[in-house]
């Protein structure tokens, strides 16, 4: 039996090729932490439900030119979820996804001899994730991901931290999720939408 399992090898490949574009490039490393301020979301077969979501990124920036940055890196989303008190079935959801990122951010209008505009766009593609969901009919739990995210943001850079509001889309799968309402068995499916405030940091 092997002892790495796909989604870790899934995730120390994608390491490896951040730790060799490190070698390539005079490439810098970011973490950012997401913070949504208003969340819009539609979980299939979850109605009526409260959401609450978190999420850190760790990116590698490449640079193109003075001002514009390729931007290759790592995002780890977490969420959970419950059906509303009204709900008989009383389901709740726990899931959790590792997305690689591409995208790019520029930075080449000068509010100051020391702060810059940024703004940046990026696409999130999932490479693994996991998912569980439990109520009064059953329980069901995935470990199989697909779907897609997008990512846009605006906001100052000063020296190594910058400070952006953001909008973000994320439309994730968990592939065998499902849950039973009125004895029909629905499949589980994330779609949200959120606006908030991303704070970070270049080393």
């Amino acid at each position: 039996m092997s002892l790495i399992n796909p989604t870790s090898k899934k995730i120390f490949l994608t390491f490896c090729l951040m730790g060799l574009a490190t070698e390539l490039w005079a490439v810098r490393a970011k973490i950012r932490f997401l913070f949504p301020i208003s969340i819009e979301s539609v979980t299939d077969g979850f109605e009526d439900t409260n959401i609450n979501t978190s999420e850190f990124v760790l990116s590698f920036l490449m640079p193109v030119s003075r001002s514009t940055q390729l931007d290759f890196g790592y995002s780890y989303f977490n969420a959970r979820i419950e059906d509303t008190v009204t709900s008989s079935e009383a389901y709740t959801g726990v899931f959790r996804a590792h997305l690689l990122e591409l995208g790019a951010g520029y930075t080449g209008v000068e509010l100051t001899r020391t702060i810059s505009m940024l703004i940046e766009a990026s696409t999130r593609f999932p490479v693994s994730g996991q998912a569980e969901v439990n109520g009064n009919p059953g329980s069901s739990e995935a470990k199989s991901i697909s779907g897609m995210g997008y990512f846009l943001g605006s906001g100052i850079a000063y020296g190594n931290i910058d400070l952006l509001l953001f909008y973000q889309q994320r439309d994730l799968t968990f592939d065998e999720l499902t849950v039973l309402r009125d004895g029909v068995s629905k499949d589980v499916a994330l779609h949200s939408t959120e606006y908030g405030i991303g704070i970070g940091y270049t080393f």
